[in-house]
């Protein structure tokens, strides 16, 4: 049985622990706010409750760490719920469950259920979630988070002139977090109404014939399968990812063929092999692996490291400021140069324009690319050859 006692920071501190067992005392003034004091000396505030002909304890804190001012109001709240008709347990747990959704946690199931099913490049979503969002919040449950810790990521990104990078952050976020608002994990995202900070000029690099001499003169320098990969990129005007996923079972003869599930905007494509490109690809394929561009022993995954490799090449080459989607824009530049009409271009290196739903046969316009590409590859012969 309970004892009643007029609770006060006094009277706590001064109670002394019953020699076995526990001991138990009713607060007069909060109706319903319980302390339980046990023989190691531990007092531990809960509230006892009724509901619905069931009985139920929640605990709220041990004493001195949870005050009794704060015991005083939380068992106020926890009566209100009850004359609610509400189990605070049940709220408990819920709140429990929310606080494991952590933005980490949810960020790593993102990835997994949403970006690496349709994203050829969720590994940069991945990165860019853990640079600029896990390391700051990611222990924060995804329900707290506010729109001012957003702008407060922004702004740092910001004053350090990482302008380009703050955007990419911005359009990274709002789609985690709007992909928690599909799933029904929030009701609105901390994203919402956030533009992006700078207007971004487009890019317009093109490699110049010395830089190309320069960055195709350093391959000597690198291992084969970044070698053959960069080459190839310069060849076939392909993005990266694609390239670097060169598989066996895409050849048809002097044909490179990437299904819609290989590309980037869905849309398949038939790349006709020059001689040059096909000496590479005949010397690749004597290996025996699926993956022709590997680091693997047996050829089960694409070539990564793209970032390490750029950095080797730039430190060889001497040439700095570009990217690797710059070949891509150098292909199509370069082709344009030799007279050939940019829907063709767009073509050969499967650009796909926003509102063009033109759907051809994989093999339209075959002839023509490879007559393209064949022109371009024996320019490049004469650009590095120089």
């Amino acid at each position: 049985m309970s004892k009643e006692v007029n609770f006060t920071e006094i009277w706590l501190k001064k109670i002394k622990a019953p020699e076995i067992g526990r001991e138990e005392f009713r607060d007069k003034g909060c109706k319903g706010l319980i302390l339980r004091v046990t023989a190691n000396d531990v007092k531990t505030f809960s509230y006892p409750f009724r509901l619905g002909g069931k009985t139920g304890r929640v605990t709220l804190g041990r004493y001195p760490d949870y005050g009794l001012r704060t015991a005083r109001l939380k068992t106020e709240e926890l009566r209100g719920q009850i004359a609610s008709g509400v189990n605070p347990l049940t709220i408990k747990e819920n709140s429990r469950k929310a606080e494991e959704l952590t933005v980490q946690r949810m960020a790593s199931e993102f990835i997994e259920l949403y970006s690496k099913p349709r994203n050829k490049s969720w590994k940069q979503a991945d990165s860019n979630l853990k640079l600029y969002l896990i390391s700051v919040l990611g222990n924060r449950p995804i329900h707290e988070v506010r729109r001012r810790d957003i702008h407060s990521i922004l702004d740092d990104l910001t004053a350090e002139k990482k302008f380009t990078t703050c955007n990419r952050a911005l359009a990274h976020m709002k789609r985690f977090f709007g992909w928690l608002v599909e799933r029904e994990y929030l009701e609105h995202s901390p994203v919402d109404r956030i533009k992006p900070r700078h207007v971004e000029q487009p890019r317009e690099r093109v490699l110049s014939d010395d830089e190309i001499k320069a960055i195709w003169k350093s391959l000597d320098n690198m291992s084969a399968p970044y070698r053959d990969w960069i080459k190839l990129l310069f060849l076939c005007g392909q993005r990266e990812e694609e390239t670097a996923g060169l598989r066996r079972g895409q050849l048809e003869k002097d044909i490179w063929v990437l299904g819609s599930e290989d590309t980037k905007n869905k849309t398949q494509s038939t790349v006709p092999l020059t001689r040059q490109s096909k000496a590479i690809i005949d010397s690749l394929s004597s290996c025996n692996q699926n993956f022709l561009l590997s680091t693997g022993r047996i050829g089960d995954r694409p070539i990564n490291g793209f970032s390490r490799a750029k950095r080797k090449i730039d430190r060889l080459s001497g040439i700095e400021g570009w990217r690797w989607h710059d070949i891509r824009r150098t292909v199509s530049t370069n082709l344009a140069k030799l007279g050939y009409d940019i829907p063709l271009i767009k073509r050969i290196i499967n650009h796909k324009d926003a509102g063009v739903t033109a759907i051809y046969n994989r093999y339209s316009y075959l002839e023509e690319k490879r007559s393209a590409l064949q022109a371009w590859a024996n320019k490049l012969d004469d650009i590095t050859k120089q």
